[in-house]
């Protein structure tokens, strides 16, 4: 590639969104080039270069991410880079839940996780942190499903009276996936605000809400929903896997709409996925209610004797 003092913001900008994307691969090259636009003069570059960091939760950029969050002078990278240590949120979670066993291939470690969270603990409740900086803080830890001080930050955001707050709160809810937010999401489904509407309808699907189907198609059927609502509809509806979201799909799937009809198949998969996976789990808790069952015993004719059945 030509060299970095030649590059234009532009090319830049495409260059990190085909990273980011996965069109590029995270090789040496594209890491020293990821390094110099970390610390590009402008702010929507470096911001660019952040979100890629996430496609590559490598421990050596904790440390670059808290100082980016802290020190940036502009507002909007230090939110990419709180948003950015939240990849090592959900790395620790996962490998938490697996008791941190040898098996788990990321080298994060109890210590970096515990650095991270407090790290984001403290901006979240620092009242002199910008609001943004805050909302993604709390954002970034709501993939913390275990911890009470993560949902008081979640209901403490959902009711500020700043819309943007709540708007994380939804975001943060979908992370979390505790059934306790579902009313919260059910009544945000029909807010008078887009955004608050649209994150709800999000997150209904990615909770797989089956009591919001019905406005779920109410939405992802009716002409007159704003096209980006209307298609994140037809997609939730999908994440339900609801049966009454079939035959609905099924039809928008025949849409004139190219984009409706393109959303819909994508949803149609997506609710096949969500129904084998339920059948799968069904399937295993009978087994093991088979399992540990005592059954009676029965006479058998063969051997003269009594066996379980």
């Amino acid at each position: 590639m030509a060299g970095l003092s030649r590059m234009s913001k532009r090319a830049k900008l495409a260059y990190l969104a085909d990273l980011e994307e996965g069109y590029r691969p995270f090789d040496k090259h594209a890491l020293k080039l990821l390094q110099s636009l970390l610390r590009d003069p402008d702010a929507e570059v470096r911001a660019q270069a952040i979100a890629c960091l996430w496609n590559d939760p490598d421990t050596r950029w904790i440390k670059v991410l808290m100082r980016m969050a802290t020190d940036d002078p502009h507002v909007d990278v230090r939110a990419h880079a709180i948003s950015a240590l939240g990849r090592y949120v959900y790395e620790g979670e996962q490998a938490r839940l697996e008791n941190w066993s040898e098996m788990w291939e990321n080298d994060l470690t109890p210590e970096d996780y515990q650095r991270v969270t407090d790290f984001l603990f403290r901006v979240a409740h620092d009242p002199d942190e910008p609001l943004t900086v805050r909302r993604y803080a709390i954002e970034a830890l709501a993939f913390r499903s275990e911890d009470p001080e993560v949902e008081e930050l979640i209901e403490w955001a959902y009711h500020h009276p700043d819309k943007r707050m709540k708007v994380s709160a939804l975001f943060a809810m979908a992370r979390h996936g505790h059934r306790r937010w579902d009313d919260y999401i059910l009544a945000e489904l029909h807010s008078h605000d887009p955004q608050i509407q649209y994150e709800a309808v999000r997150a209904a699907g990615e909770l797989g809400i089956t009591e919001a189907t019905e406005t779920l198609i109410e939405l992802a059927t009716s002409k007159g929903v704003r096209k980006p609502l209307r298609l994140l509809a037809i997609y939730a509806l999908g994440e339900t896997g609801d049966q009454r979201a079939y035959p609905v799909l099924e039809k928008l799937a025949r849409a004139r709409d190219r984009d409706v009809r393109d959303v819909a198949r994508d949803a149609l998969e997506e609710w096949m996925m969500v129904t084998q996976f339920e059948e799968m789990m069904d399937e295993e808790d009978l087994e093991e209610s088979f399992a540990g069952s005592s059954f009676p015993d029965v006479w058998d004719a063969e051997t003269g004797t009594f066996s379980k059945n």
